[in-house]
């Protein structure tokens, strides 16, 4: 159960990550930023969601466990928001280019 939250979480913060670097029109720096920033977030929101459930609904969760992945999520899903929001910003910036005229 921990384990499919946690997927969940890191891919909710994926995908808002790739809609920030396609979105956000700024800096290459500030949009990477944005992609830490949703990366941080949703870990966050997965630890603080996942100990309220397990705080109202006892026994669903192993307590270990949901420590083990919200620090593997606070770990891997800011560089990798980061990563990604940055890669695709590259993308989109590269596809607008292509399309000018001169």
């Amino acid at each position: 159960m921990e384990t499919v939250t946690a997927l969940v979480a890191a891919g909710a913060a994926f995908g808002l990550s790739c809609f920030i670097g396609r979105s956000l029109t700024a800096s290459f720096t500030l949009v990477a930023l944005g992609g830490l920033l949703s990366g941080a977030a949703f870990a966050v929101l997965f630890f603080v969601s996942t100990v309220t459930v397990g705080h109202f609904v006892p026994q669903i969760f192993e307590p270990w466990l949901l420590g083990v992945h919200f620090i593997a999520l606070i770990a891997v899903a800011p560089l990798g928001g980061a990563l990604i929001a940055a890669l695709t910003h590259r993308h989109v910036e590269r596809v607008d280019a292509a399309r000018l005229p001169f």
